[in-house]
């Protein structure tokens, strides 16, 4: 049988040793706890004087610089590793806002490969459940079979008393962490993240309103189905 809250409990791993990054501002899934501070690692990588001769020959029949490729691929890992290693220092498990950039150095025909970013402590954000394309999937997915098993169990039980199921609206909790504000389903508390639209109205982006005459935004928890107002 299918769980509805095994399927959409979208929770990730623990980070460990690792060092996760990105060139965006956060982690699907995953929640900022702390700011390090900036990162970065250097490395400059000078020319063969004969291999750039021979990379000159080639510029005549055409083909890849493989001595230039193997210089550029070095210098962006060493720069990277550096910049890991110093985020490592530093006690962060992750990066964001990841940049390369490369210069040519005044110091003869080098050239100078920086990688850098935020230093971040990051940690997984239990239950998480997607919203837009991926979640609406999952639920629809869910959705589906519950509504099929429902209507086998309707159609096996129809003489049967039917007891009526009254969904009563309660308003979420409100939370707020690092500048971003989360609503928290009143039953299971699955946190949803909360956007403004241009008149100031707060709403769950990939989810309907599904009752647009009360006031607010009425919604149906995707982990357990209770009705909550956001």
């Amino acid at each position: 049988m299918i769980n509805r809250e095994d399927l959409l409990s979208g929770t990730r791993p623990e980070v460990g040793n690792r060092i996760l990054v990105t060139e965006k501002e956060n982690f699907q899934g995953y929640e900022v706890m702390d700011y390090k501070g900036m990162v970065w690692g250097i490395s400059m990588r000078s020319k063969d004087v004969v291999q750039d001769m021979f990379m000159g020959f080639k510029n005549l029949v055409g083909g890849e610089l493989t001595s230039y490729t193997e210089l550029s691929d070095e210098a962006r890992q060493k720069s990277l590793d550096r910049m890991l290693a110093s985020a490592r220092r530093i006690g962060a498990n992750a990066v964001i806002n990841f940049r390369f950039e490369i210069t040519n150095s005044p110091y003869g025909n080098n050239a100078e490969v920086v990688a850098y970013g935020n230093a971040v402590v990051i940690r997984p954000i239990k239950h998480y459940v997607p919203t837009g394309g991926l979640g609406n999937i999952l639920a629809e997915f869910v959705d589906a079979y519950i509504a099929d098993k429902n209507c086998l169990e309707e159609s096996q039980n129809a003489e049967k008393p039917k007891k009526q199921n009254i969904s009563i609206s309660r308003k979420g909790d409100i939370i707020e962490n690092k500048g971003f504000k989360f609503i928290a389903c009143p039953h299971c508390k699955t946190k949803y993240k909360l956007d403004t639209d241009e008149n100031g109205n707060n709403y769950i982006n990939g989810l309907q309103d599904v009752d647009p005459i009360e006031n607010g935004m009425q919604v149906y928890c995707i982990k357990c189905g209770t009705k909550f107002t956001v």
